[in-house]
């Protein structure tokens, strides 16, 4: 049976599982009908009111519930849409989703309450996406980036580069419908001067991505280092808990371990690794080439020594960003006064850091350095934040466009040459708001929602 956008839909909008309470929802024409046939209730339902009732099935009591109804098109869909807050039991759930569905509706596909809120224009595609960035974010600094796309700031900021594309197109475009007529146009230096203006505005977009990521997705902070360096011991004591086992022996950790923590509004995800080191063994091989890939995908890296290595295995698997890499030298517990004094002035004056991850001295200090790290990759401007590739994806494409453009009036190509690669510019911002998307890729982007919203 083939899914069209007029159907009544019907989904769970709350998580599943037991709990106090439950919310059922409903979208389109027939919302209203179907409720009618399966709630009982002593006044009459009006938009906006919440109404005290029995839920039945066939004449069979299900459960006492509060129904609203918000009528199109003060609604979230901008449709017809019934809300049923039941008990949290999910037998009542399945029988009452079943009930709507005897009724006339359909289940849901995953997003199709926030599809059809974009279609019937409630929304641009950019804050539609951002009610799942707010449904899945964290910590403060993800809220707080998710709450200010949903409310729409990323749609006016793309509508103002959009508008400023518009622009020059229509003044180029002005020139090829009045070129034989006595009126003085935009000289080309202008038109140039303009676009590259517009080209370094998206590239403060592009460049904030780094940071949008991070803070959406969790910071990865990878633990490497030489076997039986302490890597295990440091990643205990950043939980505050024994979660992996200690040893003595090198090549306890074979394969990765990751845990979440938050710190000051930041979602990091820590992932320990297999000691690098040269060996036979085929499943501790697996486990390094593992950690080798995580320690190139890592924002952060803590590469950790036990000091009394010698000073060619510090240097051996040294990742080539540096940019990257907090530099540990761990054990601090096992150097005499003369050693800790002799280390400290090393690290001071290294930038590497002295610390005792089996008696947790020293974490502090690394857990600032981390977090100064991430901080200096917030963007001058935080007025729009992309934490989507796809909008990373298309900015990167629109200013293929502009820098096109650029190219053709440095050859001096006649103005419809230009107009081309700007409308292609200016219809490929337009993929951000949704206003030139295909199917496909909205059926992509909502299939990654949660069934009920």
């Amino acid at each position: 049976m083939n899914h069209t956008d007029q159907d009544t839909i019907v989904a769970l909008s709350t998580p599943g599982g037991f709990g106090g309470i439950a919310v059922i929802r409903l979208s389109g024409t027939y919302s209203l009908n179907i409720i009618h046939n399966i709630f009982s209730k002593a006044g009459k339902i009006a938009p906006q009111k919440a109404l005290l009732g029995n839920i039945r099935d066939d004449g069979e009591f299900l459960d006492t519930a509060v129904v609203t109804f918000h009528q199109a098109p003060r609604s979230y869909t901008g449709e017809d849409v019934v809300e049923i807050s039941c008990h949290g039991s999910p037998y009542i759930i399945d029988r009452i989703l079943e009930a709507c569905t005897k009724s006339g509706a359909r289940l849901a596909d995953p997003g199709e309450f926030t599809k059809r809120a974009f279609l019937n224009g409630k929304m641009d595609l950019s804050q539609a996406e951002a009610v799942s960035e707010l449904i899945y974010s964290r910590t403060r600094t993800a809220h707080h980036s998710a709450a200010a796309m949903l409310r729409g700031t990323t749609g006016l900021q793309i509508g103002s580069l959009r508008q400023t594309l518009i622009n020059i197109i229509a003044f180029l475009e002005l020139e090829l419908d009045f070129g034989e007529e006595e009126i003085d146009f935009l000289p080309k230096e202008t038109v140039t001067k303009n676009i590259t203006q517009l080209n370094r505005q998206i590239d403060g977009f592009v460049e904030s991505f780094e940071y949008g990521r991070m803070i959406m997705e969790g910071i990865r902070v990878a633990i490497i280092g030489p076997p039986n360096s302490g890597k295990s011991s440091l990643f205990n004591a950043f939980l505050q808990e024994e979660r992996v086992i200690v040893s003595p022996h090198p090549g306890t950790t074979r394969d990765t371990i990751e845990e979440s923590y938050k710190l000051e509004g930041y979602h990091f995800r820590l992932i320990d690794t297999a000691g690098l080191r040269e060996t036979e063994d085929e499943v501790e091989h697996i486990g390094i080439d593992r950690a080798k890939r995580i320690a190139l995908d890592a924002d952060i890296v803590l590469f950790v020594i036990d000091n009394r290595a010698v000073e060619s295995e510090y240097f051996r698997y040294l990742p080539e960003d540096k940019d990257r890499t907090i530099f540990i030298l761990n054990k601090a517990d096992l150097f005499s006064a003369r050693e800790i004094q002799r280390q400290t002035a090393y690290a001071q004056k290294s930038g590497t850091f002295l610390c005792s991850a089996k008696q947790r001295t020293g974490i502090h200090e690394i857990a600032t350095e981390i977090l100064n790290r991430v901080k200096s990759k917030i963007p001058q401007s935080e007025e729009v934040l992309i934490t989507q590739k796809r909008h990373r994806d298309i900015l990167v494409r629109s200013q293929h466009y502009l820098n096109n453009a650029i190219n053709a009036i440095a050859s001096s190509h006649p103005s419809e040459i230009i107009v081309i690669d700007l409308r292609e510019a200016l219809q490929t911002l337009d993929e951000i708001l949704g206003k030139t998307t295909n199917e496909d890729i909205l059926n992509l982007i909502f299939s990654e929602f949660c069934i009920g919203k």
